[in-house]
């Protein structure tokens, strides 16, 4: 007779998935000048630390921005697993997710080959500003800069009970199995309030932005088409991030699909009575959400 898979439910909607970074940070500790500093002015040896920038901020701005949104992307489409490391994506998110990152990190490598090949002139530019700060031994060689840099992505399974194959006592496997259920409970729990968290931070900042605006003065708390545009993606990622099937969550984003995205920021800004009839749904969303999710 077969034996019957048992999964977690988390098991059956999510993977877990890490975003590697790996980057050089032009920065380096400069031992004889804090050395120098602190003895001109009679300090301790632990007063400070002088780290110099080894190259203008402006070379690796790309590169850095291009690390930013892999991150938020990251950090906006999961959900936390553990303290650092992987995150949970649910299935359903994962093709946007993989697309996005796939651009991303084609962006990132073409800006990381186009540093590689001017590192060279980098490098002789920071030794004029450096000036006698400069030392060549700071520096990596133009012919290793470039594997200082990647950006990837790792996908894992979600935990399973039948993912141990060591000879275990049955016992020592229905313990594990325990512990899988309940950790998968945990993360779910927690994955919730963070959904949670995010609605009352989003749609509350739609709704104190809406009540701080007066039709006729623009100048003073004015919103932009971003807090609608914030509004409408939080809504599309919404279903996915519904890891229990739960039909509060359900009601919740029908709700601000229908009352908080049917209108956009030029209307919002225009009609004072469709802006306070959206203002007032969306503090009724942040009061639903906070008495649901308490």
């Amino acid at each position: 007779m077969t034996k019957k898979k048992i999964t977690t439910p988390l098991s059956r909607k999510a993977v877990l998935v890490s975003v590697n970074i790996s980057q050089w940070t032009a920065r380096k500790l400069d031992k004889r000048v804090t050395a120098e500093t602190n003895a001109k002015y009679r300090a301790t040896e632990d007063a400070g630390r002088y780290n110099k920038r080894l190259l203008a901020v402006e070379n690796l701005a790309e590169l850095g921005s291009l690390i930013a949104k892999a991150r938020h992307l990251h950090y906006r489409m999961t959900r936390p697993w553990a303290d650092d490391g992987p995150r949970v994506l649910a299935n359903m998110l994962f093709a946007k997710f993989s697309d996005e990152f796939r651009v991303l990190k084609r962006d990132f490598n073409k800006a990381a080959d186009k540093f590689a090949r001017e590192y060279p002139s980098f490098v002789e530019q920071r030794r004029k500003e450096l000036n006698g700060l400069f030392n060549a031994a700071d520096y990596p060689k133009p012919s290793e800069i470039r594997s200082k840099f990647n950006l990837d992505l790792t996908v894992l399974p979600f935990p399973d009970a039948d993912d141990f194959r060591a000879d275990l006592d049955e016992d020592t496997v229905a313990d594990i199995k325990r512990e899988l259920a309940e950790t998968s409970k945990h993360v779910a729990s927690k994955a919730m309030e963070c959904t949670a968290q995010q609605i009352v931070e989003t749609v509350g900042h739609m709704a104190s932005k809406l009540a701080e605006y007066k039709t006729g003065e623009p100048g003073a708390h004015i919103f932009r088409d971003s807090l609608v545009n914030n509004v409408r993606e939080l809504a599309e990622l919404l279903p996915a991030f519904n890891l229990t099937d739960d039909p509060k969550l359900t009601k919740i984003t029908n709700r601000i699909v229908k009352e908080l995205c049917a209108e956009d920021a030029k209307t919002l800004r225009e009609d004072d009575d469709v802006r306070k009839a959206v203002q007032k749904s969306a503090d009724q969303i942040v009061a639903e959400v906070g008495a649901l999710f308490a």
